[in-house]
């Protein structure tokens, strides 16, 4: 790979197949099968009183420790669907479980005085288009009277809830009134799932996958008339759909009657190099600054966000031919580092030679690109409303970890607008799945990626 970044035709190769395949949004799918709606369970004592500050869906290690949790290494993964089958955007999905000796981060929930004070103890995620949620966390400890559980809470836009729990099968339930509290049979069967060995993990990791049926479909809700955002966790980092926005970097906003049309910026949009302000009478604010506009939909718009001169909160409104949205607030920070990511948050990733690391794992000691948004400022600096021509780097130094080995970083910085390109080689590590992190300006990615890796 160029230390300058790919090429320019490599690099739209890439684009355009993040594009089609789910870089900014993806087609929801349907199930025409009846589905069984998840059952509502009790919260439980031990919801966290104080959040910790890590909560992002890697609940294994915190912050930037090396040191992982004690446990069974378990990936925890599904659906957030409606009661048509209908996959849910933007939900919002907590777990909160015990560590591997039975308590839970609550101020009260050591059992016995112990703690494992590695284990995150509580995750959240929001949901792309796909309904798909992942947590990387450990097989749940016993607690005197239950059989292994995971604490759910689903709250979706508009701020209705579902508060549930996970099982794991073959376990001894007979004693456990909340699971036996589910009367109905088939209710009860559908939130007991397998935890199954992956094969060829070499530390015997476990999987599992736990899809969630509310009880309402998003035709229920009735569509206002003139634009209006999610106000919980309605702006977001277009990589992660981790709430907030970095300046200078993609953001994507959720909501209802956002555009009449669906449709991308073109070639005819761009006059002057200058990216397009507005699309079809849509255009967004962020902070009372223009935002250049990528991408219109009903339900979603993609834009760059303005410079910020520093951290705080900001104003997002949407415009249309029928109306501005109400304020939104958002923080909007210099840095908010986020890897863009294929299906099973894999990281979005291609090899020297321009093959994307979708469906083909990455070889120990060899040179990838890594791409991602929110990385910070350049030096050259560059203006957001502005097309990228050359590769521009990063003016703070980025520092990129597979596992807990460092990945030297050759090149970090824009290649397109908002999309920043982070060079690295493969770490000399074992055939397996790897978390990425990335920091830049002392600030870490907050959500989980991973990489395969394979000789």
């Amino acid at each position: 790979m160029k230390s300058k970044g790919s090429n320019i035709l490599d690099r739209r190769r890439f684009l355009a197949t993040m594009g089609a395949g789910g870089l900014f949004f993806t087609t929801p799918g349907a199930f025409a099968q009846a589905l069984v709606l998840t059952p509502a369970q009790t919260e439980g004592p031990y919801y966290p009183n104080r959040l910790p500050l890590d909560q992002d869906n890697d609940l294994l290690v915190i912050n930037d420790s090396i040191t992982p949790a004690v446990g069974t290494v378990s990936w925890i993964s599904g659906r957030v669907l409606d009661r048509t089958g209908s996959p849910v955007r933007n939900a919002l999905v907590e777990i909160w479980l015990a560590d591997n000796v039975g308590s839970y981060i609550h101020t009260q929930g050591a059992l016995n005085g112990r703690r494992d004070s590695n284990f995150q103890g509580y995750g959240r995620f929001v949901t792309a288009s796909s309904g798909e949620y992942l947590f990387r966390a450990i097989k749940p400890g016993l607690y005197p009277g239950r059989v292994r559980h995971v604490h759910y809470k689903v709250t979706v836009p508009g701020g209705v809830s579902l508060t549930t729990q996970l099982y794991i099968e073959g376990e001894n339930g007979t004693n456990d009134g909340v699971l036996n509290g589910i009367r109905d049979a088939a209710q009860c069967a559908s939130v007991v799932r397998p935890w199954m060995a992956i094969p060829g993990s070499p530390i015997g990791a476990l999987a599992t996958t736990f899809d969630i049926v509310l009880n309402f479909t998003p035709s229920s809700v009735a569509i206002p008339t003139r634009p209006t955002l999610v106000s919980m966790a309605g702006v977001t980092n277009a990589a992660t759909l981790q709430e907030g926005a970095a300046s200078g970097s993609w953001v994507t906003l959720f909501g209802d009657a956002l555009s009449s049309t669906t449709r991308t910026w073109n070639a005819q949009d761009i006059v002057n190099n200058r990216l397009p302000e507005t699309l079809d009478g849509v255009s967004v604010q962020i902070n009372n600054q223009p935002a250049s506009v990528y991408y219109i939909s009903p339900k979603q718009v993609n834009v760059l966000a303005p410079q910020a001169p520093a951290d705080g909160n900001v104003p997002v409104t949407v415009t249309t031919p029928t109306g501005t949205s109400a304020p939104v607030s958002v923080n909007l920070r210099q840095f908010m580092p986020g890897f863009f990511q294929f299906s099973q948050e894999y990281v979005a990733a291609v090899r020297a030679d321009a093959t994307i690391l979708d469906s083909v794992a990455a070889r120990p000691n060899e040179t990838i690109s890594l791409f991602g948004t929110g990385f910070g400022p350049t030096l050259p600096a560059t203006l957001p409303n502005e097309v990228i021509t050359e590769p521009v780097p990063t003016a703070n130094p980025v520092k990129v970890h597979i596992h807990n080995e460092p990945a030297a970083v050759t090149f970090a910085g824009l290649t397109s607008a908002g999309l920043y390109q982070i060079n690295v080689t493969v770490p000399d590590l074992p055939d397996g799945d790897y978390p990425v992190t990335a920091e830049v300006g002392g600030v870490r990615t907050a959500k989980f990626a991973r990489i395969r890796i394979q000789r």
